[in-house]
């Protein structure tokens, strides 16, 4: 079965729900598709409470879709009551597999098997899905993760930490309330993180809530241990947990395989 619409949405994150608030507004015919269970799949797996912030500082939201800096529960909160309220055509676990075609007529392949017609596509997907691992022998040890959903979920233990970005940082500053914990930071500064995360993670390295490793890189994961390398040569450590936060890689074999060309 095949339907028809004038405009399809591909990825529910801000940029998406922007688009389908403005079509639902407008009274355009568009599905807006949504490979999870829920909407803005980055922002819902955010650590509890994290503040998702405005940048630049003044945004010019052209936006039907209520946004502004704050916590990622009140965030989520205003934009599903956004989507109820704008009556935005959106489709859960539905996962956009192939478009082909061309401008005014598009079809999209969903799951692998339905088939949906499109005058025009906007894709506004992101990169959460394809997480960087860590690379090496032992990471698939049940007690390796690539996100953190509530640091208040841990005690009493040993978390490593790996990654020198802004999720890297927020993840080790929660979870030192009730745990030891070690960052590691494959540079010898924490060059990418914004400036209030600078602050926090060098602030509790020199007051030693936590421990540092600089231009340091894992080697392998036993349960248990974590053996690094480091300029001095190898080190290893205890760890209970290892939560490796090293970015996406962006899915451009399938935006390519979309026809889209860089």
């Amino acid at each position: 079965m095949t339907s028809d619409f004038d405009i399809v949405i591909v990825g529910s994150g801000p940029a998406g729900l922007s688009a389908g608030g403005r079509a639902a507004q407008r009274g355009v015919s568009h599905v807006l598709f949504e490979r999870t269970d829920h909407a803005s799949d980055t922002i819902y797996k955010y650590q509890k409470k994290k503040f998702v912030m405005a940048t630049p500082d003044v945004l010019p939201l052209q936006s039907d879709m209520l946004f502004e800096a704050g916590v990622r529960e009140d965030i989520l909160d205003n934009w599903n009551t956004g989507l109820d309220e704008h009556s935005v055509n959106i489709r859960y676990k539905s996962e956009v597999t192939a478009i082909e075609g061309s401008k005014g007529d598009f079809t999209l392949t969903i799951n692998g098997e339905e088939t949906v017609k499109a005058k025009h596509v906007i894709m506004s997907i992101g990169v959460q899905g394809n997480l960087r691992q860590l690379g090496v022998p032992g990471q698939e040890w049940e007690r390796v993760q690539y996100q953190l959903d509530d640091p208040l979920e841990y005690e009493g233990e040993t978390v490593v930490v790996v990654g020198a970005g802004d999720a890297a940082i927020e993840n080790a500053m929660g979870l030192t309330t009730q745990n030891e914990v070690v960052i590691i930071n494959r540079k010898g500064e924490f060059a990418r993180a914004k400036q209030g995360n600078l602050n926090a993670i060098n602030g509790a390295i020199e007051s030693e809530l936590i421990e540092c490793y600089f231009n340091a890189s894992p080697l392998r994961v036993e349960p248990g241990l974590l053996v690094l390398k480091t300029p001095e040569g190898e080190a290893e450590g205890k760890c209970d947990r290892v939560i490796a936060r090293l970015g996406a890689n962006p899915p451009r074999r399938f935006v390519e395989a979309c026809g889209i060309k860089f």
